[in-house]
C-alpha cells in the first residue's frame, strides 16, 4: 500500500509543477499557416510581439496605414494594434512538411497544392492559399519568402 501513496503523491507533485510552469510557448520554428511562425503569432498584441521578441532590427512605416512592419532576426512582422503578417526570410523556420526559404518551387507547390491566385512580377512569382502565401525567383526557381497571414492580401475578390 506504501508504493501505490509514494507513487501517487509523486505523480501529484508532477502534476502541479507542470500546471505552475506557465503556458506553453511556441518556440519551435515551426511555420504554421494562417496562425504561426515559431513563437510569433496573427492576432498578438503588439505590446506582446515587442516584450517576447525584443526592440527589431529596423522598423518602417507601412505606406496608406497605421501599421508597422518590424523585422526581427529572420522574420519581418506586419502589425498596427495586432499582428495580421509574419513574412519568413530564414530558413531555419520550416512548415511541417519542411518547406521553408531556399526550398524548390516545385516541393512547395506540391505541399500546398493550388494556390487561390498567382501574382507574377518579372524577377518574382507569388502564390497565394489565403492563410500563407510563398514568392519565387524566377531565376532560381527556390522560395524567396513565406508570408502567414489569416487571410490573403494579394488575390483581387
Amino acid at each position: 500500500m506504501l508504493p501505490v501513496r509514494l507513487f501517487s503523491i509523486s505523480a501529484l507533485i508532477s502534476l502541479a509543477a507542470a500546471c505552475a510552469t506557465g503556458p506553453l510557448t511556441y518556440d519551435d520554428d515551426l511555420i504554421v499557416p494562417g496562425e504561426r511562425v515559431g513563437e510569433v503569432e496573427i492576432g498578438m498584441p503588439l505590446d506582446q510581439l515587442l516584450a517576447l521578441k525584443g526592440a527589431p532590427l529596423r522598423t518602417a512605416p507601412i505606406q496608406g496605414t497605421a501599421a508597422t512592419t518590424y523585422q526581427f532576426d529572420g522574420l519581418a512582422v506586419a502589425a498596427d494594434d495586432e499582428v495580421y503578417w509574419i513574412v519568413v526570410l530564414d530558413p531555419r523556420f520550416r512548415t511541417a512538411d519542411g518547406i521553408s526559404t531556399g526550398a524548390e518551387q516545385i516541393a512547395a507547390r506540391a505541399s500546398f497544392g493550388r494556390p487561390d491566385c498567382v501574382v507574377s512580377a518579372p524577377d518574382t512569382t507569388l502564390y497565394d492559399y489565403g492563410n500563407v502565401y510563398f514568392d519565387v525567383d524566377n531565376t532560381t526557381g527556390k522560395v524567396r519568402r513565406l508570408g502567414v497571414m489569416d487571410k490573403t492580401y494579394h488575390c483581387q475578390d
